[in-house]
């Protein structure tokens, strides 16, 4: 009996409190509602863009390889599309030496999208390795800065990556030297990341060997 009294109290308090909360009630329903459709709603023009961008690419690169300028209507939307539609004018425009917009396009890419850490240090060390060569092809330290800045943007705690890290940072020094004209020999700092490199237990034997063969030539050139 005592059960069934609680009972009938405690619906009774539940219908009260309904009753005098039925606006507030109706309002938070409403809102739930709209948030939910919105939430649809963006999801379907989402998957749509998706489609949309992705039937483009496709488009572009199968039509003709030797001009991917149609892509550029693609680089701002905000999806995949857009990253791969950078990586593909970056790979033309370093076939036509057009530096310049691709370290724009490296820079869009590294500081400007949501990138996950591993995908990010892929293209930053693609970075360096592109600008150390268009030093030397330009034979200007111009790019010298950006090459530090995407260095410091590869993550030496993914495995692999250490390795590549110290590789570019001596091959930076190795290209400051040599557009500058200095004399490796004399040069502490890069005869010390070469010990360091040398001697690190975490470094691979392959790019050891690199870094010696490099070393052994800057000697005795």
């Amino acid at each position: 009996m005592n059960q069934e009294i609680k009972n009938e109290n405690f619906f009774k308090k539940i219908q009260n409190f309904i009753f005098k909360n039925y606006i507030q009630l109706i309002i938070s329903l409403v809102i739930l509602l709209i948030i939910f459709i919105g939430f649809q709603t963006y999801n379907y023009f989402k998957i749509q863009d998706i489609k949309n961008s992705s039937i483009s690419f496709f488009d572009i690169i199968q039509d003709d390889q030797n001009d991917l300028s149609s892509l550029e209507n693609l680089i701002d939307d905000d999806n995949i599309f857009s990253i791969l539609s950078k990586l593909k004018l970056i790979q033309k425009n370093i076939q036509d030496n057009n530096f310049g917009y691709v370290n724009d396009l490296y820079k869009e890419i590294i500081f400007s999208s949501d990138l996950d850490q591993l995908y990010k240090s892929a293209i930053a060390a693609n970075a360096s390795y592109t600008f150390i060569n268009a030093s030397y092809y330009k034979k200007s330290d111009i790019y010298l800065k950006d090459i530090s800045i995407y260095i410091n943007n590869i993550s030496d705690k993914l495995d692999g990556y250490f390795s590549i890290k110290k590789e570019l940072e001596y091959l930076l020094m190795i290209t400051e030297i040599d557009l500058n004209k200095s004399e490796y020999k004399n040069n502490s700092k890069a005869l010390d990341k070469y010990n360091e490199i040398f001697n690190s237990t975490l470094v691979s034997a392959s790019i050891k060997e690199r870094v010696k063969k490099i070393h052994e030539f800057q000697l005795y050139k």
